[in-house]
């Protein structure tokens, strides 16, 4: 984009001139000009985004949502087996569908899951891990 001045007028030179430092500056990254690797161009393009990324230090937010979903399926599961009141149990199982629900709203169709519920929740676990 042409800069402006303040009577409107563009500067075409110093637009020039910002481009070509902007340029210079991409230059001096140690993967230009480089080709991608072949991996990046092979195989499903999310997953191969979603690793590019966790290489990166970047973590989508439906991932760390997954993680918490983990987490408390884990906890449902301790309470079941401790034989934990039922209204207990299904406030937790109440918080987790929705937890589930906000997941499956941001992540990719093919990585969406299904709701739980006291009678699948062990088989709902595994799935999660």
């Amino acid at each position: 984009m042409a800069s402006k001045k303040d009577d409107g007028h563009v500067n075409w030179m110093d637009q020039v001139s910002k481009d070509y430092n902007l340029d210079e500056e991409m230059k001096k990254h140690p993967g230009f000009g480089k080709p991608l690797p072949s991996r990046l161009l092979s195989g499903d393009i999310y997953s191969n985004f979603v690793n590019t990324a966790k290489e990166a230090g970047y973590l989508p937010p439906f991932v760390a949502l997954q993680k918490e979903i983990r987490q408390e399926i884990a906890k449902a599961l301790k309470l079941k087996e401790g034989n934990a009141k039922e209204s207990e149990l299904s406030n937790l199982i109440t918080e987790i569908n929705k937890k589930i629900k906000k997941y499956n709203s941001s992540c990719p169709p093919s990585m969406q899951r299904g709701r739980i519920g006291l009678d699948n929740i062990e088989n709902q676990y595994k799935i999660w891990e």
